[in-house]
């Protein structure tokens, strides 16, 4: 490839392109995609993912609420230039809303048992704070040993702490979408226009 001498290149670059110096982007234009997005999202039933078999092949069935709050995600994140109208603070709310929750369902990860004494044992935990995904198979109590160093492994049995956790993530998701509406609506991205 030939390179033009760099004080003719972006211009003779421009000139080729359909492209201009000043872009025609519009912001308004990606929150109004961004707004239908997530009210499209939301129109739907909130349920949660699963993978079925079809042929022997793996389909995977998205969790619709997952892509409701990544929605909405994507929409507090293009707003956030809008510091002047307490984006921070609407930022900082969600941030704690969403800790809050995580902190309520999420698995603690267990790397076995300890004995004190006197034949009683205590989880030794690992440092890991997460939320599985659902299915996974998480160390428990032994149910044949409950009183024991043994531990086994079962499957989906932090399942129900999933959804409770997506469930509420969707709630306070709503929450946010209503305050970055009210946000939109301040700046007025949508000046009403005459129509015929």
């Amino acid at each position: 490839m030939v390179r033009m001498p760099e004080e003719n290149y972006n211009e003779e670059l421009l000139e080729d392109s359909e492209y201009s110096r000043k872009s025609e982007f519009s912001k308004a234009t990606l929150v109004q995609a961004q707004v239908g997005k997530c009210m499209e999202l939301r129109s739907k039933d909130m349920r949660p993912g699963y993978t079925t078999w079809v042929n022997d092949k793996p389909v995977i069935i998205p969790d619709s609420r997952k892509e409701f709050v990544g929605a909405i995600e994507s929409l507090k994140n293009l707003l956030a230039p809008e510091a002047d109208l307490k984006m921070e603070e609407l930022e900082d709310d969600w941030n704690k809303a969403k800790e809050k929750i995580f902190t309520k369902y999420a698995y603690k990860e267990k790397k076995g048992k300890k004995e004190l004494g006197n034949g009683k044992y205590i989880w030794i935990y690992s440092g890991n704070t997460f939320i599985p995904q659902k299915g996974a198979s998480l160390m428990c109590i032994n149910a044949r040993f409950p009183n024991s160093e043994k531990v086994s492994y079962t499957v989906g049995i932090w399942d129900a702490y999933v959804d409770a956790y997506w469930d509420e993530l969707v709630l306070i998701a709503d929450e946010l979408f209503a305050e970055l509406n009210r946000l939109i609506h301040i700046l007025d991205y949508f000046k009403g226009g005459m129509s015929f």
